[in-house]
């Protein structure tokens, strides 16, 4: 297996000085013979999963635990009116975004560099609302 990515982070603001910053652990980066990618944390256990766009659940076998799924079969998938169907809402625990944390900033300094969009960390995005002269451009070129 590859080398473990980082988490994803990131500072959002409600533009009036408040500021969180969130954290979310890497997706499994494994890759079903479609093109699904797994929706389960990096360095899960248990099979790969995705859903397909017709909202079958896909399974497909995770080499790091080949026991995890039924003997001779490598992967499956299952109609939402199956059955043996797996809802999205049970895989929620298991879903990598469900994977992470928010705190609020309150060091002043670190709030300083975000309000100049500076974040402290090299990868990090900054999420902030739209200002009022943005959403007039957006409006006069009709994107909005």
């Amino acid at each position: 297996m590859n080398k473990k990515p980082k988490p994803t982070v990131g500072y959002l603001t409600d533009g009036k000085g408040r500021w969180w910053r969130s954290e979310t652990q890497p997706q499994c980066s494994d890759e079903d013979v479609f093109g699904l990618i797994c929706q389960g944390v990096w360095g899960h256990r248990g099979v790969h999963w995705s859903y397909k766009q017709d909202g079958s659940y896909a399974y497909w076998i995770n080499e790091s635990d080949p026991g995890s799924i039924e003997k001779g079969i490598a992967a499956g998938w299952t109609p939402p009116d199956h059955e043996s169907y797996v809802h999205p809402l049970d895989k929620r625990s298991e879903y990598y975004v469900t994977h992470h944390s928010v705190e609020e900033v309150v060091d002043p300094l670190v709030i300083e560099r975000l309000e100049n969009e500076d974040p402290p960390e090299t990868d990090a995005y900054i999420d902030r609302p739209l200002s009022p002269d943005e959403i007039k451009h957006l409006e006069d070129t009709g994107r909005v």
